[in-house]
């Protein structure tokens, strides 16, 4: 598993609520998590989307951008 399929199952478990194995990301991880389960707030309270769009960087994003418009949102 790559380490952005990792991070995708991550924030299905962070969209879900389950914010247990955040705690070991790196700050750029932990930002396209939160990005990607839309749990900002949550898991990076002090920080703005644009300033965690331009840290997760281009090639981050357009993977993100593909996944989450090729599959569905998680469900509760």
């Amino acid at each position: 598993m790559s380490n952005l399929e990792s991070l995708e199952e991550i924030a299905r478990e962070a969209w879900a609520g389950n914010y247990e194995r955040t705690g070991v990301l790196s700050k750029g991880e932990l930002l396209y998590v939160a990005l990607a389960s839309g749990r900002m707030r949550e898991l990076a309270p002090s920080d703005s989307i644009p300033y965690a769009v331009d840290r997760v960087g281009p090639e981050w994003m357009a993977h993100m951008l593909q996944v989450w418009r090729s599959d569905s949102q998680p469900t509760t």
